[in-house]
């Protein structure tokens, strides 16, 4: 299979376990699922594929000489993410910690014929689902992971935050330490940090992103209330679940998916909102390998605890999301 990366370029990938992997029908769900969940219904070419990611995640693997485990793991680590991705997690009170498709990553894939392929490739199913057995895919804050930097690059790209020369400059200063993804230059660390949080604050985690995601959140529980939907449509695609919204014709419903505008979903104020809401704090403190030694980040970068510490603190208040009907 050759595959025009946008982040990585024209890549082939040869390994039957994997080909036999992606054309799964789990895996082609994932082209219909917006990484940036309902940002699509703002502007069309918000859209980043579940599918895409997913690729590109196994992409850097191998790239880094992952294992052909890490590889397959890396492959699926978002099979079970649902319509709208992290919408899911304003729909179940969860856009704090943002994980709930987490909960579904064990199911979703003993419910398809993965661990029968995975199994005839002689490797272990139990061990493959859980992520925390690899330390290159995976990786809690503030750390590098081959997730974390992927979606990093391919949003800023598209975005328009780094430049692919950035892009280059920052995929041949990273490198592998002790099953770990790092830096080997200082000043690329600095800068992708910033970029890192600038994303955060642009895009992941805005006041219209957490404004958007809850409406459509309290859409969602709404149509659940009202048996337009059940909960296995979410494992279907954006596309047949907006499908069915507007099908049911529900005045109220097809109301509130006319909100979707940057006009109608402000910041507000404690004193004047519709709702208040907490996104998800993305930020990284990349692990820099130089001169023999493992540094953070912070460590030589006058002023970035603090600036790290208010802006999870941010985070932590919440923002304040106003309606205009």
């Amino acid at each position: 299979m050759i595959i025009d990366d946008k982040v990585y370029g024209r890549q082939e990938i040869d390994d039957p376990l994997i080909l036999e992997i992606i054309a799964t029908p789990e895996m082609q769900r994932l082209k219909g699922v917006n990484q940036y969940g309902i940002w699509n219904l703002f502007n069309e070419r918000y859209f980043t594929s579940r599918f895409d990611h997913c690729v590109g995640v196994y992409l850097l693997l191998h790239h880094f000489g992952a294992s052909r485990e890490e590889q397959t793991a890396g492959l699926m680590h978002d099979i079970a993410h649902t319509a709208f991705s992290h919408v899911i997690d304003y729909v179940f009170d969860d856009s704090a910690t943002q994980t709930v498709h987490e909960t579904f990553h064990t199911r979703v894939i003993f419910n398809s014929e993965i661990p029968n392929i995975l199994r005839k490739y002689g490797l272990d199913v139990e061990r493959l689902v859980d992520e925390h057995n690899f330390g290159i895919l995976e990786r809690a804050l503030p750390d590098l992971c081959a997730d974390r930097v992927d979606y990093f690059l391919r949003d800023s790209l598209l975005l328009e935050k780094c430049s692919r020369e950035e892009v280059r400059m920052i995929l041949g200063a990273l490198n592998v330490y002790e099953q770990e993804l790092m830096l080997t230059d200082k000043d690329t660390a600095e800068m992708m940090e910033g970029r890192f949080r600038q994303m955060c604050l642009d895009f992941w985690g805005p006041p219209i992103q957490t404004g958007s995601y809850t409406l459509m959140a309290n859409i969602l529980r709404e149509a659940l209330e009202k048996e337009i939907i059940d909960e296995t449509d979410f494992f279907s695609t954006d596309e047949n679940v907006l499908k069915k919204l507007h099908d049911s014709l529900d005045a109220n419903i097809v109301h509130q998916l006319q909100l979707f505008s940057t006009d109608k979903i402000v910041e507000g104020t404690a004193e004047e909102h519709t709702f208040h809401n907490r996104s998800k704090a993305r930020y990284i403190n990349p692990k820099v390998f130089v001169e023999g030694k493992i540094i953070r980040t912070t460590d030589f970068v006058p002023g970035l605890q603090d600036k790290l510490e208010e802006f999870i603190e941010k985070y932590k208040e919440g923002y304040y999301i106003k309606i205009i009907e």
